[in-house]
């Protein structure tokens, strides 16, 4: 049974048709945002400030969990995990994830989340509030879920520091309007100008797939909200979380992680 997603459905299609040609072989498949899943799964560790042995026993969710790489890669390591993702294709990402009966892939919504408050020992959300219209509210509603002494870590475009493909997005404007087979082609078309531009700005080179997948991921969504560290701190701080901690990541983003305060 589909999600309900009222005037979300056009996001949760395009999302559904990258994660489906991703799994195809259209887009990039060795690396997901040029990233191997042992250097995803490093980062998650680092991000979180934790090690491997403190999933032992815990409940874990990936809020915004894409094509399941991370989601699954984590289900190796004794804690219960389970995946949300707003995409159209959510059964092909629990086909890819099965294979592991602790991980659980559930279609889901950031502005209606189906769980009780306090589920969670570690909520994760990489570049997943930044497509909710209200990312506050989304960002108060997975806060709510951690439960006292439980980690939360956030991703979000770096308001500064805004990547090219994003620059891209903002000229072109009405990119999201594009059917998404011609805009496919279109990334694909664009990818080695991509490739000469990291060149001359001596950036780290990825592949062509590479290349076409951060242009798709950044031209089909009809929005992506940016933000400043001050911005996501203060988050944080409202929503009662201590140590919270601006933490490095990918370029173009912000990552911060914070604890639940205690209940006293």
């Amino acid at each position: 049974m589909m999600l309900d997603l009222g005037d979300r459905i056009d996001l949760a299609e395009s999302w559904g048709y990258q994660w489906a040609i991703q799994a195809e072989g259209k887009l990039e498949t060795n690396t997901y945002y040029g990233e191997t899943e042992q250097q995803e799964l490093d980062n998650f560790f680092n991000h979180l400030g934790i090690a491997a042995a403190d999933l032992l026993g815990s409940i874990v969710l990936d809020a915004g969990c894409g094509c399941g790489r991370l989601t699954r890669a984590l289900g190796k390591h004794g804690a219960e995990i389970i995946g949300i993702d707003i995409a159209s294709s959510i059964e092909r990402i629990h086909e890819y994830c099965q294979s592991s009966q602790n991980v659980h892939i559930i279609q889901a919504d950031i502005d209606n989340l189906p769980f009780k408050n306090g589920s969670f020992d570690y909520v994760w959300s990489k570049l997943a509030i930044c497509y909710v219209h209200n990312p506050a509210q989304a960002f108060e509603n997975l806060a709510n879920l951690v439960r006292p002494s439980g980690r939360l870590m956030v991703a979000v475009p770096d308001k500064a520091n805004l990547a090219f493909t994003v620059k891209l997005k903002d000229f072109i404007k009405i990119s999201h309007r594009i059917p998404l087979r011609l805009l496919l082609y279109l990334s694909w078309c664009l990818a080695p100008v991509l490739s000469l531009a990291k060149m001359l700005l001596r950036k780290p080179m990825t592949s062509l797939k590479s290349n076409a997948f951060f242009l798709f991921n950044s031209l089909h969504p009809s929005f992506m909200t940016r933000h400043t560290r001050e911005e996501v701190i203060g988050w944080f701080d409202k929503n009662k979380f201590s140590q919270t901690t601006s933490v490095s990541g990918m370029e173009h983003l912000i990552f911060v992680r914070g604890t639940k305060q205690s209940m006293s």
